[in-house]
């Protein structure tokens, strides 16, 4: 009811093998967010239309980083990307982890800014 237009990206159905988040950059390691930004959240923020509303799923995330989610997101931030990020609804995400998130956006934009 409300919600068929909305995008929507779940961890576990559409990116599973970010469940277990890794470190910031693909050269650290696997299941960095910096293929996730590239594989998996600028396409999903391509797909998007102007204003519109998205939502990313956090279900399944067994692990949480600090790295991956500042590169990720605030790494979108960084490549244009910050309208769409701030259209962002965060479910299923723990509130310190949700916390953390959107200060990471949040001072990407303030940078992006000066």
């Amino acid at each position: 009811m409300g919600n068929e237009n909305v995008e929507r990206l779940t961890i576990a159905i559409d990116a599973k093998e970010f469940a277990y988040q890794g470190p910031r950059f693909e050269w650290l390691g696997p299941n960095s967010g910096e293929s996730f930004k590239k594989n998996k959240l600028i396409p999903f923020l391509n797909n998007l239309d102007d204003g519109e509303q998205g939502v990313i799923d956090f279900t399944g995330t067994m692990i949480y980083s600090p790295s991956f989610l500042e590169e990720s997101f605030g790494g979108a931030v960084r490549e244009g990307h910050a309208d769409k990020i701030k259209n962002l609804k965060f479910e299923n995400i723990p509130d310190e982890w949700r916390k953390a998130l959107e200060s990471y956006i949040s001072e990407a934009v303030k940078n992006a800014r000066k």
